[in-house]
């Protein structure tokens, strides 16, 4: 008989993996995959250092958030956001065949077989292969784990009643 992972469990597993992989981005390389504002700070609304066209090189230096510490080739330094950011080589330049095969991957299931989640987006499978748990950041997310007590005060101020539900079989 199978366990469902709780959501607490997954959720924490999911921010143990983002918390290794941001170290694991340093020193990357990566490239824009549209034009991009290269901000002074990691917000939305921080002073515009340079436009960069798509295409641009860069070199991946941290991570905050949703956005992306990086240097230019030229020596432009500061933050672009995350989404906008293809970390790795520069990809090879698309073939016949493989534009082939992703059209028939849109007709066949409506996807290009590849998918974006952000925070891990960019990392490639020997990334998270020689990812190390961080034991420090781990005792930082119990701090933020929820106590019984307060999770039964929530639920009844909010008229919320035990339910059991089916295990789902496969």
């Amino acid at each position: 008989m199978s366990h469902p992972i709780s959501p607490f469990r997954a959720t924490l597993g999911l921010l143990c993996a983002l918390l290794v992989s941001a170290s694991c981005l340093a020193d990357s390389p990566g490239t824009l995959i549209r034009s991009s504002e290269l901000k002074s700070q990691p917000f939305i609304d921080a002073d515009a250092l340079a436009s960069l066209p798509e295409s641009t090189s860069l070199t991946v230096l941290g991570t905050q958030g949703g956005w992306i510490q990086v240097k230019t080739v030229d020596g432009k330094a500061g933050w672009v956001r995350l989404l906008n950011v293809r970390i790795g080589k520069p990809e090879e330049p698309a073939t016949i065949k493989k534009t082939i095969s992703q059209i028939g991957g849109v007709v066949r299931t409506g996807t290009t077989k590849s998918a974006a989640t952000t925070g891990v987006k960019g990392l490639s499978k020997e990334d998270i292969r020689d990812s190390k748990p961080n034991p420090m950041e781990i005792r930082r997310l119990e701090a933020f784990k929820a106590k019984p007590a307060d999770v039964e005060k929530f639920a009844t101020s909010r008229k919320l009643t035990v339910q059991e539900v089916q295990e789902l079989k496969p």
